[in-house]
């Protein structure tokens, strides 16, 4: 993930050079979460792609 570009915040654009940056990291985490829960949790797939509720 590369650091966003803050330009006003030299200490925290030193923090991310150091260490990395943990919110962008997290923020990528949490999608790739969310997108296997949404397709792990997609009962469509159950019933043959169809949307009946027979």
């Amino acid at each position: 993930m590369e650091a966003t570009n803050t330009g006003a915040a030299p200490i925290y654009d030193l923090l991310i050079n150091e260490r990395g940056d943990v919110i962008a990291d997290a923020a990528h985490a949490a999608e790739q979460t969310r997108l296997k829960a949404a397709d792990t949790l997609n009962f469509r797939l159950a019933n043959n792609g169809t949307n009946d509720a027979a």
